[in-house]
């Protein structure tokens, strides 16, 4: 059984309810389109960055890749003890495409 939960249209999360056929289990399934956010992000690494300015915006985190970090790796963008992680994650190949610029964080 499928059925849709919410959507949000600031965030465009949508969540999906999936139940299993025997009623025992279920999971929450929870979808945001980010290719805008994509695609802004690598419109930023190409025009380089501005030195000029002390702050820098390092990267753009979607709600559902801060969700996927938080269940997967224990990982929460809130809390300032996890940076290393936040920096290791977004350093690495799978979310480079987070990153506003090429520089290593």
């Amino acid at each position: 059984m499928k059925r849709l939960l919410d959507y949000d249209p600031v965030t465009q999360i949508t969540s999906v309810f999936h139940g299993s056929d025997d009623g025992e289990t279920f999971t929450i399934e929870t979808i945001q389109d980010i290719t805008d956010i994509v695609e802004d992000n690598k419109a930023q690494q190409n025009e380089g960055l501005n030195k000029s300015s002390e702050l820098w915006h390092a990267a753009t985190i979607p709600a559902v890749v801060q969700l996927e970090w938080l269940t997967k790796y224990g990982v929460d963008l809130m809390d300032k003890d996890h940076m290393p992680a936040i920096k290791r994650l977004l350093n690495s190949s799978d979310y480079c495409h987070l990153r506003r610029n090429h520089f290593t964080l």
